[in-house]
């Protein structure tokens, strides 16, 4: 009678962990899901950002092979290129602080990606 009681427990915890794991980790990356968005808002970007930057090998990479993969950045300069993640300060009737996040690759004079960095701020007021 123990054993049968034990041996249903063991199948509850394995599915009680799986869906932990499952919701704490982000998403797949995708470049449909990456381009998903208005031109002011990319809300699937997040989600799938720790994959891309885990399993995905930016760094090595040339310009054009980074265009190829995430499309053209919200913002250009000489050395980097800037890809916003989150900003929800065009939201409207906005309660909460303002939240931006954006992903930068740098390159460097040969146009090759030396280096990725994730800028996360949240303003402290309204």
């Amino acid at each position: 009678m123990m054993i049968k009681k034990f041996s249903l427990q063991i199948p509850i915890w394995v599915i009680a962990i799986a869906a932990l794991t499952s919701c704490s980790s982000g998403s797949k990356f995708d470049r449909q899901k990456w381009h998903y968005g208005n031109g002011l808002d990319f809300p699937l970007r997040n989600d799938i950002l720790e994959d891309l930057l885990q399993n995905h090998h930016i760094k090595g990479l040339n310009y054009r092979q980074v265009i190829d993969s995430l499309g053209s950045p919200q913002r250009r300069d000489s050395l980097k290129f800037t890809y916003q993640v989150l900003d929800n300060s065009y939201e409207f009737g906005r309660k909460s602080p303002i939240h931006k996040k954006n992903l930068i690759i740098y390159f460097n004079k040969d146009s090759v990606a030396i280096r990725t960095e994730v800028y996360d701020h949240t303003d402290k007021k309204k």
